[in-house]
């Protein structure tokens, strides 16, 4: 699939932070839509004249991710580029949610965006920034590359690790704007839905606010009691993760199988399914589990390895399930998690 050049200013020369852009990064967006064949959505933003606002290029790649990337002088030869990703949202508990997932970044070069959107939306993004000159073509799109990638990591790690952070495209398809809901009183929000009749409700902006509060039990309720707005095939990944956290293994096996699971991977998904795979582990069937991962490949996500612990512990074999943990642990040394977790498991021995 081919995409035409993307050009931002048509008919006037561009500032040079504008240029350095479309030099710089608009060619990683082209070349992520090229190779994802995803289709090319990327804006870029020159701020007239005098404005305090700084150019920007924004847009989705390869299909899921938002990045956002802001371009600030430094000197004549050096310009700070403000990489961020949006995570998703947080509302519950976000301060020591984001203590665990900034420690997941302690081998990488980026963090969690630490401003008001946080504390007030509790919208988390991660970035990093990035001084570079003209030339800096590699550099750009290697750290681009790194930022996605994490991105694809951070993927497995929520539903594992923050099973209550809602994704960007969970919120963005809301009745209600989430800006406009009272940040505040969520809780009370959400009571005062659930007592509504079925027919007066927002279902979707409820079923995303009890997930975000933790609210499993809600989230198993709107579920069963609005079935045309929530298609049992399309929701069966939430479902089995509902009832994945209230340790009711075999109903999220099942639940996860009607919704089409094969093999471990839901249609038209290529990797596993983390809430699926513990729940095959936690209910007994570790050796299934441990068939489905079999042995490790270049390139496959870190959560393997995880599962792969926890299943060989599960099946008898505390020495191997030992040796895989550490190997996990050596790749994501911030997990705080998996090493508690981990600690946990030897307790047991």
């Amino acid at each position: 699939m081919s995409h035409s050049r993307f050009n931002p200013i048509s008919g006037r020369a561009a500032p040079p932070l504008v240029e350095l852009l479309t030099e710089l990064v608009v060619p990683f967006f082209e070349e992520e839509a090229d190779r994802t064949d995803q289709g090319l959505a990327v804006e870029l933003t020159a701020p007239d004249g005098g404005s305090s606002e700084v150019p920007c290029v924004q847009g989705r790649l390869r299909g899921k991710h938002l990045v956002h990337v802001a371009a600030f002088p430094v000197d004549e030869l050096r310009t700070n580029l403000r990489l961020s990703m949006l995570v998703g949202y947080l509302i519950a508990d976000f301060p020591p949610d984001v203590i665990l997932i900034g420690n997941l970044f302690d081998s990488t070069p980026f963090h969690v965006r630490a401003d008001l959107s946080l504390g007030v939306y509790g919208r988390l993004s991660v970035g990093c920034d990035l001084v570079v000159r003209g030339d800096d073509h590699e550099l750009v799109r290697r750290r681009l590359g790194e930022l996605l990638e994490l991105g694809d990591d951070l993927e497995w790690f929520l539903p594992l690790r923050l099973p209550h952070c809602l994704g960007w495209r969970e919120v963005s398809g809301l009745e209600v704007e989430w800006e406009e809901l009272p940040q505040q009183a969520l809780e009370e929000y959400l009571d005062g839905g659930l007592i509504a009749p079925p027919g007066e409700r927002t279902p979707f902006t409820l079923l995303r606010l009890a997930q975000g509060l933790g609210r499993w039990e809600d989230v198993l309720q709107l579920l069963q009691e609005h079935p045309d707005e929530f298609p049992r095939r399309d929701v069966a990944p939430l479902k089995c993760l509902a009832l994945r956290e209230l340790k009711r293994w075999m109903p999220a096996i099942r639940a996860a199988r009607q919704g089409g699971i094969r093999q471990g991977r839901y249609p038209g998904i290529g990797r596993l399914s983390p809430s699926y795979m513990h729940c095959l582990i936690e209910g007994g069937d570790e050796i299934e589990a441990l068939r489905l991962l079999a042995k490790p490949v270049p390139g496959e996500p870190g959560y393997y390895d995880w599962l792969r612990g926890l299943a060989l512990h599960r099946a008898g074999d505390p020495d191997q399930a030992q040796e895989v943990f550490a190997r996990y642990v050596n790749r994501y040394p911030g997990d705080v998690l998996a090493i508690a977790g981990m600690e946990v498991l030897e307790s047991d021995d």
